[in-house]
């Protein structure tokens, strides 16, 4: 005997109303919010690893250029180039001279707690006397750096430094401004970074 297949109907409600309650659609309002989400979640994932793994390439690292065409004489320029801040001073033989004979006000005056490399261990904190570079982040806090006359001030922070970016002396102790290693083109026109 040969098994009938009965289609599956869907029950008509009464007249006098449906004894079977049904539960409101909730079908598209559901994917929403699921989809929502799933794309909260990406997003995050993609903001830690992006923190946790560094997905660009070699050459990215290796060097950053400046252009220092337009820098005028005593005065603090900031430089930027992807996540890398860069300050940098033209400075005239007047400051240079004064930032040579005032140490009394300053807190490391030798750098002996700063990072810096070898050709930046003296009185100017520099390569060449007349060029200072350093990052253009504070060692208080690590806020970036505000200039107010001929003091580097932190901005978030109570850190002040003069143009060779040791740190002045104050009811904290900070550390002078880390220098990065970086070499100047013959022309003195490109800044070259390397991190």
């Amino acid at each position: 005997m040969a098994s009938k297949t009965i289609p599956w109907v869907k029950p008509r409600p009464s007249a006098l109303g449906s004894h079977v309650s049904r539960a409101p659609e909730r079908g598209p309002l559901q994917r929403l919010v699921k989809y929502f989400g799933l794309v909260v979640v990406a997003a995050i994932l993609y903001v830690l690893l992006d923190f946790a793994i560094d997905v660009r390439p070699p050459q990215v690292h290796s060097s950053y250029q400046f252009r220092l065409r337009d820098l005028v004489v005593d005065q603090a320029r900031i430089l930027r180039q992807d996540n890398l801040s860069i300050l940098v001073i033209r400075r005239s033989p007047a400051l240079i001279s004064g930032l040579e004979r005032a140490t009394a006000h300053l807190q490391d005056p030798e750098s002996r707690r700063s990072r810096q490399p070898g050709f930046a261990e003296n009185a100017l904190r520099s390569r060449h006397p007349e060029l200072f570079v350093s990052y253009a982040i504070g060692t208080d806090l690590g806020c970036p750096l505000r200039v107010d006359g001929f003091e580097l001030v932190e901005i978030c922070g109570r850190a002040r430094y003069d143009f060779a970016g040791r740190a002045l002396r104050s009811d904290g102790e900070f550390q002078n401004l880390g220098i990065p290693d970086y070499n100047f083109s013959d022309d003195f026109n490109t800044l070259t970074i390397r991190p």
